[in-house]
Formats: structure tokens, C-alpha cells, sequence
């Protein structure tokens, strides 16, 4: 059953993102100098507005509605080129697929958190966040 990811969500740990921006070959300039951030989750049915905010003021936001591909502003934005993605239901995880098939990106709650889990070319990477 999927699950409800709606709110405000405060980024408290990750691990893996440096070599997953290295995979990526995401310059220095892009990649964030501070890691935490604010995620805000609107989920109405199969539709999705997620809106994350950085410490320096700077927001990037991506709307969806599940079966359907679309451009990955916020993946856009780090690598300056247009990555389409599906996204779908997973059990409880809502899964971001890459058009190529060469990533993953999955939300799930766990214990109360939501966890990201980045699956990129080999390269996984997590990022966990508390409600707000």
C-alpha cells in the first residue's frame, strides 16, 4: 500500500552522495556546500508537488503524477541537462525510475522517517529525513 509522504521534512543524515556526484559528474560549483535541507511533500492521489529548499535560500521543485515520465527539475538543475523519469508505486515506496534505466531514486517511511535512497550506475547513496 503506498504510503503518505505529504509534509514538511528536515534532512538529519546521509551517506554515499559525494561518490554518487562524482558518478554523475556533477561539477564542484553545483553540488551543495551544506548537505541539509528542507523537503515539502504536497500528495494528492497520483499526484505530486515536492518542493526542496537549500540553507542558502534556493528552492527546486518537481510535480508528477505516477505512470506518467517527466523532466526531473531537480536532477535538471545539478547536471544542467534534461533526465526523464516514471515515476511508481513499489509496495510503500514511491520509486523515481530513470528513462535509460540507469537509476533509482525511492522515498519510503521508516520508522517514522523518510528515506531516500539514490540506486545510480551501481552507486547507491541515502539521505534520511525527520517531519518538521
Amino acid at each position: 500500500m503506498p504510503c503518505d509522504l505529504s509534509g514538511k521534512w528536515v534532512y538529519t543524515s546521509g551517506e554515499g552522495m559525494v561518490a554518487l556526484m562524482d558518478k554523475l559528474n556533477i561539477p564542484a560549483d553545483k553540488r551543495p556546500s551544506d548537505p541539509s535541507s528542507t523537503v515539502e511533500i504536497t500528495q494528492n492521489g497520483d499526484n505530486f508537488c515536492i518542493k526542496t529548499t537549500t540553507p542558502d535560500g534556493r528552492s527546486r521543485e518537481a510535480k508528477f503524477t505516477i505512470g506518467v515520465e517527466f523532466v526531473d527539475e531537480e536532477i535538471k538543475a545539478l547536471r544542467g541537462m534534461d533526465i526523464k523519469a516514471t515515476p511508481c508505486w513499489e509496495g510503500d515506496k514511491l520509486v523515481l525510475k530513470g528513462s535509460g534505466g540507469n537509476g533509482s531514486v525511492s522515498r519510503q517511511i521508516v520508522g517514522g522517517q523518510m528515506v531516500l535512497t539514490y540506486d545510480v550506475m551501481g552507486v547507491k547513496a541515502t539521505r534520511v529525513f525527520n517531519k518538521a
